[in-house]
């Protein structure tokens, strides 16, 4: 083989969706690895001090945090994921029953358990106070029907890790889930009026969201001034892009080469948006290039992870004190881990078993959160 057909060959890699026929992929150690991410992230921002001096990820890449790329990387997997499912399985009923069983089970296990038994054991109050607290702090019943309803978040219980440096915000994950589950809604709509039947039409829409409401107020300068864009805008972009690659996924290629391509323009460009193509694609690239070793029991640990590390890394800084991002890190990764095994194998994954009796549970590569 001559080095230019060797060269063709390492950036042409294969298209996407010959990846995705291969029936291999690493997607539930890639959404470990975005949960692991995110707890990083977290451990710099939960026990204080100047987190963009500090955070690894932010000093190489100033636009982001290593929790904001983990959560990107999420959002790029689902848009993926959920896209795909819609267009496998064009049943709305089907597709909205299968949402539901996967985003709320283990959301509505982790509200209660910390309204109505971890809050009270932590709260500086009575458990008398506690459950009739109706100041600034909210109560805990608020505190269960509003984080469940996912209409509006609540982020405090009454007395509850009320000196911690990020004070009395007991999980500062949940903001994402409401912005998932719009995402949901997103395909969905697009599923019922038969756009995602057409990929080139439906990327052109997407895309044109992304441009309208994500990159023109960025680099609008009033926008940018004011910091005004919310960032689930921009998670909502990092979903498109999913969706995006899944609709057109026979024009994707997926290769080192591309990789090593963007990582470059990446760094070149590190304190602009450049920085996003090279995270986004190093999500498929790692879904299918690389042979990693396979989740046992293929376990999806990734939600209970997700769900559950800012509420233990806000415990464990209350009960112990502890002053290092690198220690809490060390110190919640094997307790989340060990609460995400529970979650999965007594909650989440007998919920998805209840999506479709007649049929074992499905692949990783035909479900996401």
């Amino acid at each position: 083989m001559s080095d230019a057909s060797a060269l063709r060959r390492f950036f042409a890699g294969r298209t996407l969706a010959e990846c995705l026929d291969s029936g291999r992929d690493n997607f539930l150690v890639l959404r470990l690895f975005a949960a692991l991410l995110v707890i990083l992230g977290h451990s710099f921002l939960i026990v204080g001090g100047d987190v963009s001096a500090n955070e690894p990820l932010h000093r190489i890449l100033p636009r982001t945090y290593s929790h904001l790329a983990g959560v990107a990387m999420f959002f790029a997997i689902s848009g993926f994921l959920i896209t795909l499912s819609f267009e496998r399985k064009p049943d709305l009923l089907r597709f909205v029953r299968a949402r539901v069983l996967r985003l709320w089970p283990a959301l509505v296990v982790l509200v209660a358990a910390w309204a109505f038994v971890l809050g009270p054991m932590l709260s500086t109050l009575p458990a008398g106070t506690y459950f009739g607290a109706g100041d600034d702090q909210g109560t805990a019943y608020r505190y269960f029907w509003s984080n469940i309803s996912l209409f509006r978040l609540w982020p405090s219980l009454p007395g509850v890790f009320e000196t911690n440096p990020i004070a009395r915000h007991v999980n500062g994950s949940l903001w994402t889930i409401p912005w998932e589950a719009t995402m949901y809604i997103a395909v969905a709509v697009a599923g019922v009026v038969r756009l995602l039947r057409f990929p080139w039409l439906a990327s052109a829409v997407i895309l044109a969201l992304v441009v309208g409401l994500v990159l023109w107020p960025i680099y609008s300068s009033d926008a940018a001034a004011s910091g005004s864009l919310p960032l689930g805008y921009e998670l909502a972009a990092c979903f498109g892009a999913g969706g995006i690659a899944c609709l057109l996924r026979r024009f994707v290629p997926v290769s080192t080469g591309i990789l090593l391509l963007l990582a470059f323009v990446a760094l070149a460009g590190r304190n602009t948006l450049l920085i996003w193509p090279a995270i986004l694609y190093f999500v498929f690239w790692l879904a299918y290039v690389p042979r990693l070793p396979a989740m046992p029991r293929d376990a999806d640990l990734s939600y209970g992870t997700y769900l559950w590390a800012f509420p233990v890394q806000q415990t464990i800084v209350q009960l112990t004190g502890v002053e290092s991002p690198l220690g809490l890190f060390a110190i919640a990764t094997p307790i989340v881990l060990a609460i995400a095994t529970v979650s999965w194998f007594v909650i989440e994954r007998p919920a998805l078993r209840l999506k479709q009796r007649s049929r074992p549970i499905e692949t990783a590569t035909a479900e996401a959160w």
